[in-house]
């Protein structure tokens, strides 16, 4: 029932597309925090400081982009997925290291490689960043103006492939 009322666009357009990547990113953390039975070990206090740190990171990585846009508007074909690349990847990279911070129990020291192995946040990150701007071709070229087209996306790379790395016990 929840999913169908994310796909309702009706009550979504009152709100921003900043605050919609906010609301959709506190939604995944909630998500991946009640999916993953690592989580039944961490304090709820931290699950809860995840998922309001996700949401802001969703919302940062939103208002960045719409920044960029405006910046790179006269940048040609290639500036909006420039954009789109670079925000998808850096949001993975970010999110990737809340997870290790606050949900693995992990010391943050990227010095020490301590957070996650470097490849697989590199790896996601990559995967995020192509999966959305595929995906953000696609609806450019359908004229389909709707954050899902990329959050979506994102998430079932993001999520798909933390899931492969986790039976790796990467």
């Amino acid at each position: 029932m929840f999913s169908a009322a994310l796909a309702t666009p009706g009550w979504r357009a009152q709100l921003g597309i900043a605050d919609q990547f906010a609301l959709f990113g506190a939604l995944h953390a909630a998500a991946l925090v009640l999916s993953i039975r690592a989580c039944a070990g961490v304090a709820a206090g931290r699950r809860l400081l995840f998922v309001a740190i996700a949401a802001m990171l969703a919302l940062a990585t939103a208002r960045l982009g719409l920044f960029g846009l405006r910046a790179l508007s006269g940048a040609g074909s290639f500036g909006p997925f420039a954009v789109v690349a670079v925000c998808a990847g850096l949001g993975a990279l970010a999110y990737g290291v809340l997870i290790s911070a606050l949900l693995a129990n992990r010391r943050l020291d990227m010095a020490s490689g301590d957070v996650a192995p470097l490849g697989a946040l590199a790896v996601r990150s990559l995967g995020c960043a192509l999966a959305t701007c595929a995906s953000f071709a696609v609806s450019r070229a359908l004229h389909a103006v709707d954050v899902l087209w990329l959050t979506i996306p994102w998430w079932f790379v993001f999520s798909g492939l933390l899931w492969y790395a986790g039976r790796r016990g990467a």
